[in-house]
């Protein structure tokens, strides 16, 4: 059977509705109403409560992409190998959405977001897996790009939700933010051409040793893909620590719950013009030079400045512009990094479950950050928090430089310096 394959246009326009979509559902309980709930619900134990909510819900979020690709990878039902996981992660996530909206305990708002990570990130996966699958590589930077947006849409209009319903009618809220990730992916998976995984004869039965061993591909023969895949931990840790800014405002400026979620969703709209128009632009920017490192470069840089910011803040104004440098270089970080993780992937047969894998890394940080928060608070209070995070996002740019440029760079530089050293006639 062909691999039949939407029209590049209607594919731009089917991801983007639904990514920014499930973007809504996932991303505005991530960055405001987790927080927000938690300190309402356990008033006096937040912050260790928080951590925990956060680093047990990323969990499912880091498994969830590569067994999101690989499953679509191998399906094979007429109805199409990423339809079927944007359909199902849709509709359970949403069960686990509607269990933190009327969540009265810790224990109840915890196992919703355990399901809702699960589950939206199967459905994200399979909204990335169609990058590889139907996205020519000349356009693969500019498509990145403009899929950027999602998020950044995504947490506008979750913002503008929050800020409009969380403190008179909270539960109207989380039923709106249920209908928007219920929504997203079946738009799409209706907007979409997709067939089914193409079946292969079947080799000799492996060990479930030697399948542990595969689901990682081997960093010796697989070198780059093994850095490019520490590169997102590393820089990411950077943009992560926008997950602790309610606790900080509330431990530091004595903020309520619901004032610092509202503080938070101004952070996060100030910051949205900036990662959205890095990110489009970007993208183009970087298949034109067909070069991926100065945009995460400059990615990299923006996190940091953002990070000596929300340091050295002793108000609101400040921290406004700490998010926005943060955001910025989110957008410019995410404009590029698509592409250069596109390149190196090992296997095109197991690109959803590669591609996963990298998903995963991105929300490593939120497993991290958590584990790493109460060790540098004691020793060094939020001075060490963001020096320690900008440290580890610093490692990611000597991580960058040991990957080598796009081949296609290398050789229109090489075209060009040939031109330019040919003998006159």
């Amino acid at each position: 059977m062909t691999n039949e394959k939407t029209s590049y246009k209607r594919l731009v326009a089917a991801i983007l509705i639904g990514f920014t979509m499930l973007s809504v559902a996932l991303l505005t309980p991530a960055l405001v109403l987790l927080s927000v709930k938690v300190i309402n619900l356990d008033p006096k134990n937040y912050t260790n409560t928080y951590g925990f909510a956060v680093g047990i819900g990323t969990f499912f979020a880091i498994i969830a992409p590569p067994l999101g690709g690989a499953l679509g990878d191998h399906t094979h039902l007429m109805l199409g190998k990423r339809r079927v996981w944007l359909i199902i992660g849709a509709v359970v996530g949403a069960v686990g959405m509607l269990m933190m909206g009327f969540s009265k305990s810790i224990g109840v708002l915890i196992a919703g977001w355990m399901i809702v990570q699960f589950f939206y990130n199967i459905a994200g996966a399979s909204f990335s897996s169609l990058v590889p699958d139907q996205v020519p590589e000349e356009k693969r930077a500019s498509f990145s790009g403009l899929i950027g947006l999602a998020q950044p849409l995504g947490v506008l209009i979750g913002n503008v939700l929050a800020g409009a319903l969380n403190v008179k009618f909270p539960i109207l809220l989380w039923i709106i933010l249920t209908l928007f990730g219920l929504a997203g992916p079946i738009i799409t998976s209706l907007m979409i051409k997709d067939t089914p995984a193409i079946k292969k004869p079947q080799g000799p039965k492996q060990s479930f040793g030697h399948m542990l061993g595969s689901i990682f591909p081997s960093p010796r023969k697989y070198p780059n893909y093994t850095k490019a895949f520490f590169l997102k931990i590393f820089i990411l840790m950077g943009y992560g620590a926008g997950t602790y800014l309610p606790i900080m405002l509330a431990r530091k400026f004595g903020f309520s719950g619901n004032h610092a979620g509202q503080v938070v969703a101004i952070v996060n709209i100030a910051g949205l013009v900036f990662a959205a128009g890095m990110s489009l632009a970007g993208g183009f920017l970087s298949d034109k030079i067909k070069r991926q490192r100065p945009l995460i470069l400059a990615g990299a840089i923006s996190m940091i400045i953002g990070l000596m910011l929300y340091m050295t803040a002793t108000g609101i104004p400040v921290i406004i512009v700490g998010g926005i440098f943060l955001a910025t270089g989110f957008g410019l970080f995410n404009s590029a990094d698509a592409s250069l993780v596109l390149r190196v992937l090992p296997n095109k047969d197991d690109a959803g479950k590669d591609y996963g894998l990298m998903t995963s890394a991105n929300n490593l940080q939120g497993v991290l950050i958590p584990l790493l928060a109460p060790f540098l608070l004691k020793i060094g209070g939020w001075y060490a928090f963001f020096i320690g995070l900008a440290i580890i996002c610093a490692l990611g740019i000597v991580m960058l430089y040991s990957i080598p440029e796009d081949p296609r760079f290398a050789a229109s530089k090489q075209a060009t310096d040939d031109v330019h050293h040919a003998p006159v006639a």
